[in-house]
């Protein structure tokens, strides 16, 4: 007998069985969308997919260089870093990221030197991402305080910026660095600007992925441009000697109430310039306050001027070289010279009667600097004075260099009133650096020096890369540079500039004193520049040595009682400095046939 089963037990069962289906039936869809979209996640479209989750990773970026060191020196060659790259600290806020501006900002007033209404306005910025607190902290105890705060949304990052050790001292020479128009840093002035190419370097760049971390995950796809780094220079200043000059130029500026001065100390033989001094200067690490942009000028090569009497060494070369005329030729002084409606006189209105060619000098004569130039004729004046380098540039490693202007001796201004004027320094203007460089042609054997301030650059590899300086160039024959040499001791010892000897020491030079040009008008000022260019031992040339000054206001209006005197200041310095033996007996024996 069969058992049958209740209506509603079968009931039960049916929409058991009916649920059960249902659920297969749902996890049956779901396994299929499931696979399918893994099927176009991993399959049809993994290409795509792939590609924006490498473009969340993968970076493009550009590494750049750690810029060049600059180097002074000392005589024993130890280096003295006169331009580092210093680290410094920013501070900066995300005001998005803080809770509370007002807590935040009044903890901030009590640390950095910002009042609480300037932090608040900053950081009460409800969607900012980023706002700068502070630049170019120095101050790591400051820094240490505002970690330990752990002021959310505060952060601190390294940053690293060009500092000068030496604040002010050289500051032209070396100009800075600054941002361009085009956001880079670039060297502005002076040497930074020069070897900007070499300091800087060359970037990098680095094409690949990188980690949850952001650090650059460097594999056999990744690719990289290698950095250069920038390379170090060594320059030829000597730190000691460079602040012996500043300091001899500037208590000489100060002393006469001048406007502004140069001072240039260079080695004969070489051309390595071991100090190059202007005043008024800047303090290179605040050179963003500075509001007179002239500062930024190096004066001994961006400027010219007309130099006066020192000139008539070059005047008196010319002749010499020529055969015109001798140390012993004569010639009579009245006082004056005249020239169609003009009457040029001596210094002070002096009459010397007959006079030598080596008097002359002595006593820088104006009528007898025409002399010459009268027996020379301006065209050879105008060749000797192009030989010497006065009308084209000396060759310094500085940016900016300017050439002199000689003009009134070419044609069609060329005449008998600017030969004469010319041939003592009046109407022609002349850089520092270019007068120097003439002189020195003199002193070394007439042979041309080419002056420069880059010894050596060394490369990230510690390679070194040396200065080779140009051919030397016959300025004037060996023997026209002997007898000048000579009759310049003999100006020291019997006429103007004996201010600048030191006892015991052999020295030559020549003085000049000239009046200021008032360019917006015709004729001169009553402001004068003094000039004087010395070399020392005399008998045997190692130091040469030019001061410039200009617009003394006090004391003695000639140059033999100004510049001579921070001349003789930096001659006794490096006396000591190299323990440089006296010399001047025997020299003085040599040369005594030209000492009257």
């Amino acid at each position: 007998m069969s058992k049958r089963i209740p209506v509603f037990d079968r009931a039960k069962e049916i929409n058991h069985n009916s649920r059960v289906f249902a659920v297969n039936i749902f996890f049956a869809i779901f396994f299929i969308f499931l696979s399918s979209r893994l099927f176009s996640l991993q399959i049809k479209n993994y290409s795509y997919f792939a590609g924006q989750a490498e473009i969340g990773r993968s970076t493009i970026q550009v590494l750049s260089p750690e810029r060049g060191i600059i180097y002074f020196q000392d005589k024993n060659k130890n280096l003295v870093p006169a331009v580092i790259n210093k680290k410094y600290f920013a501070v900066y806020a995300v005001p998005k990221e803080i809770e509370n501006p007002k807590e935040t900002s009044a903890k901030l007033a009590e640390l950095i030197p910002l009042p609480f209404e300037e932090i608040y306005s900053r950081l009460n910025k409800e969607g900012d991402p980023y706002e700068p607190l502070m630049k170019k902290v120095d101050d790591e105890n400051l820094i240490e305080k505002i970690k330990k705060e752990g002021l959310k949304g505060i952060y601190i990052k390294d940053e690293h910026y060009r500092f000068y050790p030496f604040d002010s001292l050289a500051a032209q020479t070396i100009g800075f660095v600054a941002e361009a128009d085009d956001g880079k840093i670039r060297g502005r002035y002076g040497l930074e600007a020069y070897y900007d190419d070499v300091l800087s370097g060359r970037a990098g760049e680095f094409k690949g992925v990188k980690d949850a971390f952001g650090r650059l995950i460097r594999s056999l796809f990744s690719q990289e441009k290698k950095i250069k780094e920038g390379a170090n220079i060594i320059v030829t200043i000597d730190k000691n000697i460079q602040f012996a000059g500043e300091k001899a130029l500037n208590d000489l500026i100060k002393e006469r109430k001048a406007a502004k001065g140069s001072l240039i100390v260079m080695e004969v033989k070489t051309g390595k310039v071991l100090a190059l001094a202007n005043y008024p200067s800047f303090d290179l690490n605040q050179f963003q306050k500075v509001k007179d942009y002239s500062l930024y000028r190096n004066y001994a090569v961006e400027e010219r001027y007309e130099p006066g009497s020192i000139i008539k060494t070059i005047t008196m070369a010319a002749g010499l070289d020529l055969g015109k005329v001798k140390p012993d030729t004569t010639y009579i002084d009245k006082g004056y010279y005249e020239i169609g409606r003009y009457k040029i006189t001596n210094y002070k209105n002096r009459v010397y009667g007959r006079s030598t060619m080596t008097k002359v000098l002595e006593q820088s004569i104006n009528t007898g600097s025409i002399f010459v130039a009268n027996e020379i004729g301006i065209e050879n004046l105008r060749k000797y004075f192009k030989k010497f380098g006065l009308e084209e540039l000396s060759g310094i490693d500085l940016p900016n260099e300017i050439k002199g202007d000689l003009s009134n001796l070419e044609y069609p201004k060329s005449n008998p009133s600017h030969l004469a004027t010319a041939s003592f320094g009046g109407g022609i203007a002349v850089t520092p650096m270019s007068l120097l460089r003439a002189y020195a042609a003199i002193i070394n054997n007439g042979l041309s020096v080419t002056p420069y301030l880059m010894e050596s650059i060394v490369d990230e590899n510690g390679v070194y890369t040396s200065y080779i300086p140009p051919e030397p160039q016959r300025v004037i024959a060996k023997e026209t540079a002997e007898t000048l040499t000579n009759m310049l001791v003999s100006v020291i010892e019997n006429g103007f500039g004996g201010n600048a000897k030191v006892k015991g020491y052999s020295l030559g030079g020549k003085t000049g004193t000239a009046f200021i040009p008032l360019f917006d008008q015709k004729g001169y000022s009553d402001d004068e520049i003094h000039s004087f260019a010395g070399f020392f031992p005399a008998s045997n040339p190692r130091f040469i040595i030019l001061v410039k000054l200009d617009r003394p206001q006090w004391g003695e209006m000639a140059a033999s009682y100004t510049v001579t005197l921070a001349f003789r200041e930096v001659e006794k310095f490096l006396i000591n400095y190299y323990n440089i033996p006296p010399d001047e007996t025997p020299h003085l024996e040599k040369i005594s046939k030209f000492i009257k």
